[in-house]
């Protein structure tokens, strides 16, 4: 299901992209995402990923990638566009699940019970579709400054989590395992940022995602397979520092 969710959505963003590209200015971005609020924090033990606790909101992002692009289409007034963004995020892991996971392979690695082992660490992506307003005050023709907002839905993915361990004598290995599922959720942004020779931009804005819950195919050594669900879940909040070139 995961999979074809994924080929449904950048399927869509294609058609919207070519559709664009046939009218209208467009402008591609890349920078970086800064998490913000319960989206940047956490540690192992206050980890929305594992910790099914209704309290618990914490995503322990870190600073991530953004690659984005934007259609602009004038609506007849001087600086005023209806403006269509698709952006892509990842964010991995803070600080304190990288110090964990350093840890954790450092301490298996070290047990002379372990014969072998394989950790791979979940990451983030989400890919908002928005739709909303861009204008632009043209100081001279060399030279503007841009402001935005827009409005329209995120799509959630988070890659698995997953633990082998294989022990000296012992028949089978030894896994855990969460398969997160994709989720959907309300997204809106707003920014500003300079325009230089209509060709080339400087900005920076401020994502929030919305709010989704955490679902996942779950499998303990001790427990077998199960439902991990936490109904709070995530809300992925970022502020962007980023450059862009018209095209």
């Amino acid at each position: 299901m995961k999979k074809f969710t994924t080929v449904i959505v950048f399927s869509l963003l294609m058609i919207l992209g070519g559709q664009a590209l046939a009218q209208g200015k467009s402008a591609m971005f890349l920078g970086a995402s800064f998490p913000m609020g319960n989206y940047g924090v956490g540690d192992i033990d206050h980890w929305v990923l594992t910790n099914d606790n209704e309290d618990t909101y914490n995503a322990a992002a870190s600073v991530g990638f953004n690659v984005g692009l934007k259609f602009n289409f004038g609506v007849g007034v001087s600086g005023l566009s209806v403006m269509l963004s698709v952006d892509g995020f990842l964010n991995g892991l803070n600080n304190n699940l990288k110090g964990y996971f350093e840890d954790r392979n450092i301490n298996l690695k070290n047990d002379p019970d372990v014969s072998s082992f394989s950790i791979d660490r979940p990451k983030y992506f989400n890919v908002p579709v928005m739709a909303g307003l861009n204008y632009v005050f043209n100081i001279s023709p060399l030279f503007g400054i841009y402001v935005e907002a827009g409005a329209g839905a995120n799509v959630r993915f988070i890659t698995s989590y997953y633990e082998a361990i294989r022990y000296v004598g012992a028949e089978r290995t030894t896994v855990m395992n969460y398969d997160y599922k994709s989720a959907f959720s309300f997204a809106y942004q707003v920014g500003a940022g300079f325009e230089f020779s209509k060709a080339f931009l400087i900005g920076a804005s401020f994502y929030d995602l919305g709010a989704s819950s955490i679902t996942a195919e779950r499998t303990l050594p001790t427990h077998g397979t199960d439902l991990y669900r936490n109904k709070n879940g995530m809300r992925p909040q970022m502020i962007l520092v980023r450059i862009g070139f018209r095209f």
